[in-house]
C-alpha cells in the first residue's frame, strides 16, 4: 500500500472522527436540551401544597364530639411514624435512598439482580421519589413519556426537598389497600392503633403491602401477606437495619388484625350535618374548606338533649305504624337564645355521612301547627282574647273554599280559645279572614316561616302552605311564644377557629326579634297549655308545664287515596307537634318520604308525634328542677268575650230555618185547608141524601094498607144502604104523616141544607183568608234576612 493510499485512509478516518463527535455532540446537545425542556415544564407545586387537616367539632361543654376529613388520608409529620416502618419500607421499596439523586441505577441493576435469583419479583427498580412523584403528579398510564417525565420529576423534588421531606409525603399518600391511605389510616384500619405504636413485625407488614395491596392483603390473602412480611425482615437485617434476633423474634410474631368494622361514620351525623351547612350558609366557606383546613368548630349541641334524641329514635316501639320507610325529625332549640340543642335528622339505622336530614331539610305542610303562628298570635295583637266568639258552622268563604272540622262535626258559637284547643279549621278560617289575610302572613314570615306568594289563600289557616317548611323552622317560630314575644334565631355554631388559633368570622351571640307583646305571648301559652291538658295534644303531657299544638294534614283527594266505592280513604299524610317547656321547644314530623297507597299514616299530630315529643323532652329534662312558665312583669290578661266572628253566617243559618219554618206552617195550613172542605162537602152530600129518603118514606106511608110489594133485591141492598148511613136530624120518622106534614118536612130538610152549605161556605172563606195572611208572613219571613244584612 502506497504512502499516499494509506494518507487518504488516515484522512478520511479523521474526518469521520470528527463527523461522528460531531453528531455525538449535536446528540447530546439535543438531549440536554430536551431534558431541560422537561424539567422546566414539570409543575411539583402540588408536593409543596398544604396537606389536608382534620376538622375538629365540640359540644356546649367545650367536648370533642368528632373529628372530619374528605382526605383519603391522615396526614401526620414524620416524627409521628416509628422508625421501624421508615426503616422497613426504605428497605424493601429503596435500599439507597439516602444515596441516590431521585434515580438508582445500581439499585436497578440490583433489583434485577435479586428478582433473576428469588424468581420472582421481590424488589423494584423505582425508587421512592419516582413512586411519590408518581402517585402526586402524572396519571397511572404506562407509556415511556410517561415514564421519562416520572424519572425528571424525580431528579427535580430530589433538587428541592430533603430525604425527610420526601419520605414524610411518601408514608402519608402512598395507598395500603382496603379503603387505607397513608400509614396512619393504614394502622388504624389493620391494627386498630396509632402508627407511632406499631410493633416491628406490623411495620413490616404494612411496609409489604404497598408493592401489590391485592396480593398482600392481611385481610384477604393472609398467607402472601406473611411470607412478604417476612422477606422484609430479611431485608432489614441483611441491610444493618435490625439485629438478627429481632428479625426471628418478628417473624415468629403471629398477625393479629383488629376487628374489621364498617366505615366509621361521624358521631351525631344529624347534627354534624347542620353544623356544616351552617358553616357553609353563614360564614362563606365551601365544603372542601370545612372538611380539609383544619377548623376548630364550637357548637350550641348539648349532649343529654341529643342522646335523649337519639336514643328514642333508635327504639322502634314509638313508630309501631312503620309500613316500610316511615321517617320523622326532631329539632330542640333553647327558646331563649335560640342555640340548637340537638337535631336526629332520620330514622335509619345506618345514617350516611351528609345524608337527607328531616329534621332541618325536609319541607312539609305544617297543618294546624301553624294556627297559633299565622292566626291567633296576630288576632291577640289585634285585640281579640280568648273569651271573644266564632261561630262553628259551615260556611263558604269564597271561591267555593268550604274548609270543614274533623269529622265533619259542627259545633255552633265557640270561644277562640276553645277552637284553638280542639283545633277546629272553621273557626280558624273565619279568623284569619277577620284579621286580614296579610296580617297573618306578614306575621309568619317575621317568624321565619318561608312563605311565597302564591300561599295568599285563606287555606294557610290550616297549613296549606305551597312549599312547605321544617322541624326546625316551626322550633324557631315557637320560640316567641316561651320568650315572652321575642322570636330566638336558631344558630348551631357558636366560633370557628382556624388550625392557627385564629377565629374564622365573627363569634355568634343570640339574635332576638320582638314580635309579640309579653301579655300576648303569655295568654298564647296558657291558651296552648290547655291544649296539652284539655285538648288535642294530651299525648304530651308530663310532670312539668308544657305548651303545644298538633298538626295534621289529609292525604291528598285524588284517585289513588280513593276507597272501591270511590270515597277518600281517612289517612293522613303529614302528622306534626310543636310544643315547648321553660327550658326548650321542639317540633317533630311523622311521615313517609313519598305517601302512597301502601305508605300512609293512620294517626293524628296528637298521637305519635306527641308521644315522641315527651319522650325525648322528659329524658331530655330528667334532672332538671321543674319550673312553670313564668308570668311577664305588668301582665295583662286580654279575658274579650264582647267580640262576634263570622255572625253573619249565623244570621244565614237563622234566616234559612226561619224560612223552612214558614215553608213547614204554610204548608200544615194548606193541609188543614183541604181537610175542612172535604169534611163540608161530605156533610152537605149526607144532608141532600138525607131529604131525599125523607120524600120516599113519606109516599110509602101512603100507600099503607096495600099489598106490600115483595122487594126485589137492589130494593133490599138500597135500604140497607140507607140503614147504614149516619143518622141525621132530618132522618125519616116511622110514624104516619099526612102529605102536609110531609111536605112541611121537607120544607125543614132543606132549610137545614141550605143553612150547612152556607155555614161550610162561611168556614171556607175563613180558612182561606187565613192561608192568605200565613202566606205573606212567610213572604217577609224569607225577605227579612236580605233587610238584615
Amino acid at each position: 500500500m502506497t504512502i499516499q493510499i494509506k494518507l487518504k485512509i488516515a484522512v478520511m478516518s479523521f474526518l469521520f472522527l470528527i463527523v461522528i463527535a460531531g453528531l455525538g455532540t449535536v446528540s447530546v446537545a439535543w438531549c440536554w436540551n430536551s431534558y431541560m425542556n422537561i424539567y422546566r415544564a414539570i409543575d411539583i407545586s402540588a408536593l409543596s401544597k398544604e396537606p389536608p387537616r382534620s376538622t375538629v367539632f365540640y359540644d356546649s361543654n367545650g367536648e370533642v364530639i368528632t373529628e372530619l376529613t374528605n382526605s383519603r388520608m391522615e396526614y401526620m409529620t414524620l416524627d409521628q411514624f416509628p422508625k421501624s416502618v421508615q426503616e422497613a419500607v426504605i428497605a424493601v421499596e429503596d435500599a439507597r435512598f439516602r444515596e441516590h439523586q431521585g434515580i438508582d441505577f445500581s439499585g436497578i441493576a440490583r433489583a434485577l439482580y435479586h428478582n433473576w435469583k428469588s424468581g420472582e419479583t421481590v424488589q423494584g427498580g423505582s425508587t421512592i421519589t419516582q413512586q411519590l412523584a408518581k402517585t402526586l403528579l402524572f396519571s397511572p398510564e404506562q407509556t415511556y413519556s410517561r415514564k421519562i417525565n416520572e424519572a425528571v420529576a424525580s431528579i427535580k423534588i430530589e433538587n428541592e426537598y430533603s430525604k425527610d421531606q420526601i419520605l414524610e409525603l411518601y408514608l402519608n399518600y402512598i395507598y395500603f389497600g382496603e379503603g387505607s391511605w397513608g400509614l396512619e389510616r393504614a394502622s388504624q384500619s389493620y391494627f386498630g392503633k396509632k402508627a407511632l405504636d406499631l410493633t416491628l413485625a406490623e411495620s413490616a407488614l404494612l411496609a409489604a403491602i404497598p408493592k401489590s395491596p391485592t396480593n398482600y392483603s392481611p385481610v384477604k390473602k393472609p398467607e402472601q401477606s406473611k411470607e412478604r412480611r417476612n422477606l422484609v425482615l430479611n431485608l432489614m437485617a441483611e441491610q444493618g437495619r435490625i439485629t438478627q434476633a429481632d428479625r426471628d423474634r418478628a417473624r415468629n410474631e403471629d398477625i393479629k388484625l383488629s376487628l374489621r368494622t364498617e366505615p366509621k361514620v361521624a358521631k351525631h351525623p344529624s347534627f354534624i350535618d347542620h353544623v356544616i351547612n351552617e358553616a357553609i350558609d353563614k360564614y362563606g366557606l365551601t365544603e372542601q374548606q370545612i372538611l380539609s383546613s383544619g377548623y376548630h368548630i364550637y357548637t350550641t349541641m348539648a349532649p343529654t338533649v341529643q342522646n335523649a334524641a337519639e336514643e328514642v329514635y333508635k327504639d322502634p316501639s314509638y313508630f309501631p305504624e312503620d309500613a316500610g320507610g316511615l321517617q320523622s325529625g326532631i329539632a330542640l332549640m333553647q327558646p331563649q337564645t335560640g342555640a340548637v340543642l340537638g337535631i336526629v335528622g332520620s330514622r335509619n339505622s345506618k345514617q350516611e355521612f351528609r345524608e337527607f336530614n328531616y329534621a332541618t331539610q325536609n319541607e312539609r305542610q305544617p297543618g294546624s301547627t301553624i294556627k297559633p303562628i299565622l292566626v291567633y298570635a296576630p288576632a291577640l295583637s289585634d285585640g281579640f282574647g280568648p273569651r271573644d266568639k266564632i261561630f262553628d258552622a259551615e260556611t263558604d268563604f269564597g271561591g267555593a273554599y268550604t274548609p270543614m272540622n274533623y269529622m265533619r262535626q259542627i259545633h255552633g258559637w265557640v270561644t277562640l280559645e276553645e277552637a284553638l284547643v280542639q283545633s277546629y279549621n272553621i273557626p280558624a278560617v273565619a279568623l284569619l279572614k277577620e284579621i286580614g289575610i296579610d296580617q297573618g302572613l306578614d306575621f309568619a314570615s317575621k317568624a321565619g316561616l318561608p312563605l311565597l306568594p302564591e300561599d295568599r289563600t285563606l287555606g294557610i289557616a290550616l297549613g296549606g302552605m305551597s312549599r312547605g317548611t321544617s322541624p326546625l323552622a316551626m322550633a324557631q317560630a315557637y320560640t316567641l311564644f316561651a320568650n315572652n314575644g321575642n322570636l330566638a334565631k336558631a344558630y348551631a355554631i357558636t366560633k370557628i377557629v382556624d388550625r392557627n388559633g385564629q377565629l374564622v368570622g365573627s363569634e355568634s351571640v343570640p339574635v332576638l326579634e320582638p314580635l309579640l307583646d309579653p301579655s300576648s305571648a303569655y295568654t298564647m301559652t296558657k291558651m296552648l297549655e290547655k291544649v296539652v291538658n284539655e285538648g288535642t295534644g294530651q299525648n304530651a303531657q308530663m310532670d312539668r308545664p308544657v305548651a303545644g299544638k298538633t298538626g295534621t294534614t289529609q292525604l291528598p283527594d285524588i284517585p289513588e287515596f280513593k276507597d272501591k266505592y270511590g270515597n277518600q280513604i281517612d289517612g293522613t299524610k303529614d302528622a306534626w307537634f310543636v310544643g315547648y317547656t321553660p327550658e326548650l321547644v321542639a317540633a317533630v314530623w311523622l311521615g313517609y318520604d313519598k305517601t302512597n297507597k301502601e305508605h300512609y299514616l293512620s294517626t293524628t299530630g296528637g298521637r305519635y308525634p306527641a308521644a315522641l315529643f315527651k319522650e325525648v323532652v322528659s329524658r331530655a329534662l330528667q334532672d332538671a328542677p321543674v319550673v312553670d312558665f313564668e308570668e311577664p312583669e305588668a301582665y295583662a290578661f286580654v279575658r274579650g268575650g264582647s267580640k262576634r266572628i263570622n255572625g253573619e253566617q249565623e244570621a244565614i243559618l237563622l234566616a234559612a230555618a226561619a224560612a223552612e219554618k214558614a215553608a213547614r206552617d204554610k204548608e200544615e195550613a194548606l193541609k188543614q185547608a183541604k181537610l175542612a172542605k172535604a169534611e163540608a162537602d161530605k156533610a152537605a152530600a149526607l144532608a141532600v141524601k138525607a131529604g131525599a129518603s125523607k120524600e120516599k118514606s113519606s109516599d110509602t106511608k101512603k100507600d099503607n094498607g096495600k099489598q106490600t110489594p115483595v122487594p126485589s133485591n137492589a130494593d133490599k141492598n138500597k135500604t140497607q144502604t140507607a140503614a147504614n148511613e149516619p143518622k141525621k136530624d132530618t132522618s125519616t120518622k116511622s110514624s104516619v104523616s099526612s102529605d102536609k106534614s110531609a111536605a112541611g118536612k121537607d120544607q125543614k130538610t132543606t132549610a137545614v141544607s141550605k143553612d150547612a152549605n152556607d155555614k161550610n161556605k162561611d168556614k171556607n172563606e175563613a180558612v182561606n183568608s187565613k192561608n192568605n195572611k200565613d202566606t205573606k208572613d212567610n213572604k217577609n219571613n224569607n225577605e227579612s234576612p236580605k233587610k238584615t244584612k
